[in-house]
């Protein structure tokens, strides 16, 4: 009787179906961990070069070259107007630097509201991109976890086998109690496995908001600074062109 339990007691466990250790396999989305990653580390860059030039500036000998170069910075470089714009939020102070990051400001067309957007999103970008790594190495030593308990637990099946063949029903009792300790153990793990995949999904989704937030605002700020700068040229031209004693005596004979 005890021997047609056990045998009994094996036929039940080999019918439960552990999840193949490939469907515990994840990778990371590319779209958000390769695109986005990159970009929120190149914000302080940016914001290094902004205050640099900002002193330099201040210091004398930049003038509108280094006004140039920082409006060229922010068009050129790939989010580059986003986090190039953040400097700050000290604009009343009356020190040199202070007051050419504010000259900076104006030349660019930016404006506070612009600036604290841009700062928003890009920290909350990097918040996110921070807390999806986290719940993706939590998934990924969860699924290591599952794959030995899994390992585990047929070792144990095929012990409790090999002790009925040698007639060690006691054996075989004992291996097979530890393969159900196993085994609820990982339906455990897989269960947390199926929390921390669902984390990481909503995760995804909340970097990919935020992405598309990012691009529009450095849309905005793009177009703003292109804005700005085409009106300098304008008033630039047009301050050349009524200096110029030649045309202005032209335009006092009625000639234009």
């Amino acid at each position: 009787m005890k021997l047609c339990i056990i045998v009994a007691s094996i036929s039940v466990l080999n019918g439960y179906s552990v999840l193949p250790t490939k469907t515990l396999l994840y990778q990371s989305s590319p779209r958000v961990s390769s695109h986005l990653h990159p970009t929120v580390l190149k914000s302080n860059r940016w914001n290094q070069e902004i205050d640099e030039n900002s002193r330099r500036k201040a210091a004398g000998g930049a003038g509108e070259t280094v006004a140039g170069a920082v409006l060229g910075g922010l068009l050129g470089g790939p989010f580059g107007a986003l986090f190039g714009a953040s400097v700050g939020s000290s604009f009343g102070s009356k020190n040199a630097v202070d007051r050419a990051r504010q000259e900076e400001m104006k030349r660019l067309g930016l404006s506070q509201d612009m600036l604290d957007s841009a700062e928003e999103v890009g920290l909350a970008l990097e918040k996110c991109m921070q807390g999806l790594k986290q719940v993706q190495e939590s998934l990924e030593t969860q699924q290591r976890l599952a794959r030995r308990l899994d390992a585990d637990a047929e070792e144990l099946y095929e012990k409790a086998k090999a002790a009925m063949t040698d007639s060690k029903e006691e054996d075989a009792r004992k291996y097979l109690m530890e393969r159900e300790r196993v085994r609820d153990r990982l339906k455990e793990v897989l269960s947390n496995c199926v929390t921390a995949k669902a984390q990481v999904a909503k995760m995804e989704t909340n970097a990919a908001e935020l992405d598309r937030r990012a691009m529009e605002i450095e849309i905005l700020l793009q177009r703003t600074i292109g804005a700005s700068a085409m009106r300098n040229t304008e008033d630039l031209g047009l301050s050349l062109n009524d200096s110029d004693p030649l045309l202005r005596k032209f335009k006092d004979m009625g000639i234009d």
